[in-house]
């Protein structure tokens, strides 16, 4: 396996997704005081590569598991098994991860007809290879010294300027909350930041924060303890990640907004046992909250018909999926959301809330910038969702400093930088690209101000929301760039109502979102080796893709573009086109040539004179995100603006090549969100007896639908796990009125012993008219078949110096799984020592820079498999020859066999001395 920083594939509940390599902060609990993130992350990722084992289950399913040397550190994204670059689709498919309680082992089911060969796996964090040494790659067309930041035009609306009302804090804390999932029940804490409750300030929008995924628990200076524990263990503290959103409930709270942050340390340290992520309780620990503030929002003047909820990073997930969950006849309304940094493991979306979602360009965490999925699958859902839905680019920002008690120098506990490198390159912290974290926390305040003042009518502060060039003076010069869909947009698609037109000069294409090492001339992303593809898929994956317009040009004036099967109307609003740029080629402008039903032709030049820069170079991280190309069609003479037929962009720089998302009339005000909700699918997990039949059988998962169910719906499916490696992928459609359903599983049945419970993973993504709720699930069959005999037996009880000690181990019987068979040297009498075995042999499998100690001092073990369909396996240790005289010696081997356990002395005779051989 090549042993380089790259782009990789992730997974992504059960398919493989897209993760972005770039060089990220980890902070490892229980590292020594100082240590920085990136110094624990090394230890994983260079200092030790960790254990791989891969393990046959039954036919054509496989356990593979990687085994850090320490625990891993809390973050937002989650590790994963993962395709290494190159595998594409023709890799085997790797269903959801799970890790261990003690944070060191990550395992994933693979499906595939052979047992899959580590060297071409990776593990991923953060877009970080973990069990790879990291060595420098070349960029992609070399980098730039500085991304081009467009001239904006300053807004005299400004979200980030106090308002007049004084602000009053308060805290409470209600009894813990038992949540799925949870050992633990779940802390009741919030921070309460409004105008003074006393002062007329008239009803006040409720804002709820949620914290994302971070470490739980500190060690004061000077301490020493356990940072693995939760509860916290004595004298380790909590860290208090709900008071990092502090300085933005002020500025709320001065303008007439009540808010509250809530803690989820709980949920933290206990959701690496859950498929989702802890996505779900984090909904189930919002709607406890807001149920307390039921019985408390007269006596603060709140209005429960506007909560706006504002999740980070994980949190980000959880609020959306509180969104999804919560009718339109709870006692309080969801009016909007915005999610920073956040993750997006489900691949969903709520339809009819207005959604803001907030990306920074220098995220080492979620590296990816999954959260795009919020604003891209909410455009195909259904037709009817007229809810904003935008993407917000913050450049220069990275994922920890939204947080102040993430960020250092203002948090309690230790934190770090989340983005590493150097400091002086891409979003290194000297880099000009790059936000001081002051800089990053002001243009987190007025981002979220701005959104949550929008969703409460607000519309002055829309611009900087739906791809307008504009800043405000709070920003300090900080560059937000942005695009959306919804909000009453009529887009057209690439692909879906459109062809392409005759191009002139240009090549174009439609391509499918995937982006990959290999050179595929149908997908959009293709020989990509270092860069973010938020928009597009990984290589292999098997999730839902979409199709974009791309253009390649050589020459100034070669054009192509976007014929319209139904006329677009232009008359009333804007064109705006969300553009990508390939950052190979440098900036680009274009002019845009419209044409008519009529055949009548006009070309214009968008605002900022059709510039789409490229985004900044980042070693491994340069981002292949949308921008706006705004064009106000008023300029274009000659033409019939309500019947526009054609589309085109004509370039206006040498060569480059750029793709194009969407195309899409914008209104001048957001429309009107109807008062709805999409039904939600929710999957359950199934648990079977294998049975004593033979063949193979076929079970149905069954899941649920909840609300109004009137029109066709669809889903995608994927199974990963099932009999015989095979790998499922398919369409279900549910008709008006169907609430229940099944994803069929089929399974082995058979009179041998099988590894028990055989799982299988199905994940589920809506794409049209539905959105998931619990969108991943198991079927668990049960062995019932009893295991074989085991015997274990030395070959012979006495073995002479340059022999080997050998012992078998045998079933008696065939298993359908491989049985891992682990022996240890104990204490015995004249044990051997470290000089009786080749030194060569024991730099294998233990340590020691002792000859003289004793092979059970050095804690040794040997690790050896019966391969499924086998029925036996040698355990050996070689006895080195070494020419001296010695008495009688003996090793005392612990076996263990699946659950059983054997003891085994083997003794080594006399030796007279003489000669020394090999």
């Amino acid at each position: 396996m090549q042993a380089l920083m790259r782009t990789v594939a992730g997974t992504t509940a059960g398919a493989i997704a897209g993760v972005a390599m770039v060089l990220s902060l980890l902070e490892v609990p229980g590292s020594p005081a100082g240590a920085t993130g990136t110094e624990a992350a090394d230890q994983v990722a260079t200092s030790t590569r960790g254990d791989w084992q891969v393990r046959t289950t039954a036919p054509g399913r496989h356990l593979v598991s990687w085994t850090s040397p320490r625990r891993l550190p809390l973050t937002s994204d989650r590790p994963r098994v993962v395709p290494a670059p190159g595998m594409g689709a023709d890799a085997a498919v790797i269903g959801v991860p799970t890790l261990s309680a003690d944070g060191r082992t990550l395992t994933s089911v693979v499906s595939s007809p052979s047992a899959p060969d580590p060297a071409d796996l990776d593990v991923v964090l953060s877009g970080r290879v973990l069990d790879e040494p990291r060595v420098a790659v070349a960029r992609r067309g070399g980098g730039r010294a500085a991304a081009t930041v467009p001239v904006k035009q300053t807004l005299a609306a400004d979200p980030g300027v106090a308002g007049p009302h004084a602000v009053v804090t308060s805290d409470y804390t209600l009894d813990p909350v038992k949540l799925p999932g949870m050992p633990e029940p779940i802390e009741m804490l919030g921070h309460v930041v409004e105008p003074d409750p006393a002062a007329a300030t008239g009803p006040r929008p409720l804002v709820l924060f949620l914290h994302g995924r971070h470490e739980v628990c500190y060690l004061p200076p000077g301490t020493e303890g356990d940072l693995g524990a939760w509860p916290c263990a004595a004298p380790a503290l909590e860290i208090p990640s709900h008071l990092g959103y502090d300085y933005m409930q002020r500025l709320l709270a001065t303008q007439g907004y009540a808010s509250v942050s809530i803690r989820v340390n709980g949920i933290n340290a206990q959701d690496f046992r859950l498929p989702d992520g802890g996505a779900g309780v984090r909904a189930d620990i919002v709607r406890e909250h807001l149920d307390h503030w039921v019985g408390i929002a007269a006596a603060h003047q709140v209005d429960l018909d506007r909560v706006v909820l504002v999740g980070h990073s994980r949190g980000g997930e959880g609020v959306d999926r509180a969104s999804i969950r919560i009718p339109l006849d709870a006692p309080y309304r969801v009016v909007g959301q915005v999610l920073l940094a956040p993750t997006d493991f489900g691949v969903q979306s709520a339809p009819y809330v207005p959604t803001v979602t907030v990306l920074p360009y220098c995220d080492g965490d979620v590296s990816d910038l999954q959260g795009q999925k919020f604003t891209d699958l909410a455009r195909d859902l259904t037709t009817d969702d007229t809810s904003l839905k935008s993407s917000v680019m913050v450049m220069g920002a990275n994922h920890n400093f939204f947080n102040t008690e993430w960020t250092p120098a203002t948090a309690v506990a230790p934190a770090v930088d989340d983005w590493s490198g150097a400091d002086t390159e891409g979003c290194g912290r000297k880099s000009p690209d790059r936000l001081s974290p002051a800089g990053q926390h002001r243009a987190g305040r007025t981002v979220v101000a701005g959104a949550v003042r929008l969703f409460a009518g607000e519309q002055q502060f829309l611009p900087l929301y739906d791809g307008s060039t504009v800043t405000v003076d709070s920003l300090d010069g900080a560059d937000l760039r942005s695009h959306a869909v919804g909000g009453g947009r009529d887009v057209r698609r690439p692909a879906a109502g459109t062809s392409p037109t005759l191009p002139v000069g240009a090549t174009s294409q439609f391509c499918v979102g995937v982006a990959g090492f290999e050179n595929r001339f149908g997908r959009c992303g293709r020989s990509l080796t270092d860069t973010v593809t938020p928009h597009w898929e990984a290589d292999g994956a098997r999730v839902p893709t979409r199709r974009f317009f791309e253009m390649a040009w050589t020459a100034v004036g070669q054009r192509a573009g976007l014929g319209l099967d139904r006329p677009l109307d232009l008359s009333t609003g804007r064109l705006e086109l969300r553009t990508i740029v390939d950052d190979a080629g440098g900036d680009a402008t274009f002019g845009v040539r419209l044409t008519d039903a009529d055949g009548a032709r006009a070309e214009v030049t968008p605002e900022g004179g059709g510039l789409v820069p490229a985004l900044p170079s980042v070693p491994f991280g340069t981002k292949l995100w949308a921008q706006t190309l705004v064009v106000d069609p008023t300029v274009a003479a000659g033409i019939d603006l309500t019947r526009v037929t054609a589309v085109e962009l004509v370039a206006g720089t040498p060569r480059g090549r750029v793709w194009v998302a969407d195309l899409a009339s914008a209104p001048v005000t957001l429309a009107a969100v109807p008062e709805r909700r999409l039904p939600t699918l929710s999957l359950a997990g199934l648990r079977l007896v294998e049975g004593d039949a033979s063949g193979t059988r076929e079970a149905r998962m069954p899941f649920r639908v909840t609300g109004e169910v009137s029109r066709p719906m669809k889903v995608e499916v994927v199974t990963v796990g099932q009999a015989r490696g095979a790998v499922q992928s398919f369409t279900i459609d549910l008709a008006p009125g169907q609430t229940s359903g099944s994803v069929p599983v089929s399974y082995d049945v058979d009179r041998r012993d099988d590894l028990s419970p055989s799982v299988t993973t199905a994940s589920i993504w809506a794409t049209r008219n539905v959105m998931t709720d619990a969108y991943v699930a198991d079927v668990r069959i049960e062995d019932d078949d009893p295991a074989p005999p085991v015997t274990v037996s030395p070959v012979s009880r006495t073995v002479r110096e340059g022999e080997r000690v050998e012992v078998v181990v045998r079933l008696g019987g065939t298993i359908d799984y491989d049985l891992f068979v682990q022996a240890r040297v104990l204490r015995s009498p004249a044990g051997l020592r470290v000089a009786d075995v080749p030194a060569a042999w024991f730099e294998r499998y233990g340590y020691s820079e002792d000859p003289a100690a004793t092979l059970a001092s050095t804690r040794l073990s040997l690790y050896e498999q019966v391969r499924a369909g086998q029925r036996r396996v040698v355990v050996s240790v070689p006895i080195a020859r070494d020419g001296v005289a010695e008495p009688r010696e003996s090793i005392t081997l612990r076996l263990v066999v699946g659950r059983q356990r054997f003891t085994r002395t083997i003794y080594v005779a006399r030796s007279a001395g003489g000669s020394a051989a090999g």
